[in-house]
Order: C-alpha cells, then structure tokens, then sequence
C-alpha cells in the first residue's frame, strides 16, 4: 500500500532507509521540506557557516566514519558553492552524497528571475560528480538514493548529486515502499591474479608496500602481508594511519621525499594497494620502477593509468590482500626480517 509523501519526506525516509544519521549543510529557502522531516527520521543535522565546508566536513566524516557523507544545500549558488568539495571527493574516491533542490518541473526554459535561478545545476555538477540526477516524480526519489549507494558499495566511490525539483520538494505524491540498495558483495580478485602476484612477492628480495586511501579497510591483512614478507610499508596521505607509524617496517607518509621516491624505485617488487600513485602523491612526477609493480584496485582502469601494473590483481582491498597474505603463506614466505 503506497504512501502520500512530500519530495522532502520521501528523501529524508530514503536516507533513513539507507543507514544515515547525520547530514551536513545550511538551510535556505528552498530546502525548509527537507529540515522539517530530519529529526523525525532520526538524523542529525550539522550547520557550517558556508556550503564549501559542509561538503569539506561531510568528506571528513566519509573518511574517517567509512560512511557516506550527505550534504543539503538550497539551489543555485549555494549547491555552486559546495561543487569545489565534489570535485575533491571525487579525486580521492570519498563516498559523499550532495542533495539540493532544482526549478519547478514545468519552470519554462527563457529564464523568469525566480529566486536562484540557474542555467543547469544538473550539468553543473555532471562535471564534477559521477552523476548527477534530476528526478521527475516523488516516487523517483528513493531510487535514486538507492542509485547513489549502490555506486558507494560497489567499485570505487564516488560522489553522486541528487536534484529535486522545487514543486516536488514541496507537493505531496503517492510513493510505494521505499526502495533500498540490495545486499552487495564486495568483489573478490581473481585466484589467477593472486597466485601471479603472491609468487612475485614471495621471489622478491627487496619489496616494498605503498598502500593510499583505498586500503583503510584492509589495515590488518595489509599489516600482517608486510611482516611475512619484511616488507616496510608507505602510505600515501589518505592511506596515513593504516599502519601505526610506530611499527618497525613503517616509513610514513614520505612518498614526497627525494630519497624514498630513490629507494622505492629500486626496489625489486612494489605492492601498491589503492592508490592512484599519482603526481600528487608524490609532489612530483612519479618515479620510474626498475622492478615489478603489483596494483590492487577495485577500479580496473587504474591498472593502466600512470605507472602502469605490471601484475593487477582487480578486487576488495580487504579480500584482495587477505588472499595474497593466504597464497604466501602456503608456500613459506620469509623470515619477516625487514627487507631495506
């Protein structure tokens, strides 16, 4: 049996649906039927003095929560103003979800001077987002909500916007039962992958692990593959703290030093597990490997982007190097002496 709901209640009970308890940004005139329905759905609201910061804060919570960020603005210049945060998810593969609304549905193409008219926010964040997603209908809502984490939960995150038009917003429609992101499993690397690449890391003499944003949820299968293998471990800046930088293989967030950019290019195996290894980790071009680079990563297209993978091993971090840690293990490994 369907229900009669406003655009605002309609979203407020899909990001309900979907586990949110915390959302960030500032209300304006346009978004009011959202704030009404937060606090009866059980979700808290954090207000910052400017939308660039909601995004910024709701980026630091994906980060150190593992949960999607969700940012409110109002229309025109105030969802402009958090497109700089999106772009910045985006780079970093942070799950941030920007909602705000958009013109009436029949709001006519000349433009009326309606308050924060704009050309097109939709294409506007098109170019920063992964999507972005103008629904035409209350009903429409929680699907793309659901469209939205689905794309979280699966391959690498990234930032979604969700447009609703203003008369949507505000009317009321008939809706049916929310509609949720389906259980998903994350992806597991192919048994070939791991075997090429365990035996690659259980040959080398001089490895070395670089492991960046994406390996966050895989700190205790990363940690116990570089003690079997004695191999001392960097991490990028969104990888910073995965390893305790007290542990003996540690050597920090170094990647921008001359002399460690010079010690890992001669290594003889480098695992580098979700990281783009990219200029900007390394504030400077990235060096040339003399040796046999292993990427981990989720997104395939990363096997071929900037240093490219010799072997690619496509999957879950947490799976992926959990796996590894199993297939050097069978045969061995090493004595788990550091290997400088």
């Amino acid at each position: 049996m369907g229900e009669t709901l406003t655009g605002g209640e309609a979203l407020v009970r899909a990001l309900s649906a979907h586990a949110v308890t915390r959302a960030f940004g500032i209300p304006g005139t346009h978004n009011l039927e959202i704030y009404r329905h937060l606090s009866a759905y059980g979700i808290r609201h954090v207000l910052t003095r400017h939308e660039q910061g909601a995004g910024y804060a709701a980026d630091g919570y994906a980060r150190s929560t593992g949960r999607p960020g969700v940012v409110i603005t109002t229309t025109g210049p105030a969802l402009l103003n958090a497109a700089a945060a999106v772009g910045q998810a985006y780079s970093d593969s942070v799950p941030l979800l920007v909602v705000s609304p958009g013109m009436p549905l029949r709001h006519p193409r000349l433009a009326s001077g309606l308050l924060h008219e704009t050309r097109s926010q939709t294409e506007a964040l098109r170019g920063v987002a992964a999507f972005s997603h103008r629904v035409s209908s209350v009903a429409e809502i929680d699907a793309a909500v659901a469209r939205a984490f689905t794309l979280f939960r699966t391959g690498r995150p990234r930032p979604a916007h969700i447009e609703i038009p203003l008369d949507l917003l505000e009317g009321a429609e008939e809706t049916g039962p929310v509609r949720v992101t389906p259980p998903l499993v994350p992806l597991a690397p192919a048994p070939l992958a791991v075997e090429r690449a365990a035996e690659a890391l259980r040959e080398a003499r001089r490895p070395a692990l670089v492991l960046g944003g994406g390996a966050r949820g895989a700190a205790v299968p990363g940690l116990a593959l570089a003690e079997r293998l004695g191999a001392p471990v960097l991490t990028t800046a969104n990888g910073k703290g995965i390893v305790p930088e007290t542990h003996p293989l540690a050597v920090g967030v170094s990647l921008h030093s001359p002399s460690v950019r010079n010690w890992l290019a001669e290594r003889d195996t480098v695992l580098a597990v979700g990281t783009e290894l990219a200029e900007s980790d390394f504030w400077s071009a990235p060096p040339t490997l003399n040796g046999t680079l292993i990427r981990v990563d989720l997104d395939p297209d990363q096997m071929y982007a900037g240093l490219a993978a010799d072997l690619a091993v496509v999957g879950d971090a947490r799976l992926s190097l959990t796996a590894l840690l199993a297939a050097v293990g069978r045969h061995g490994g090493t004595d788990g002496h550091a290997r400088v």
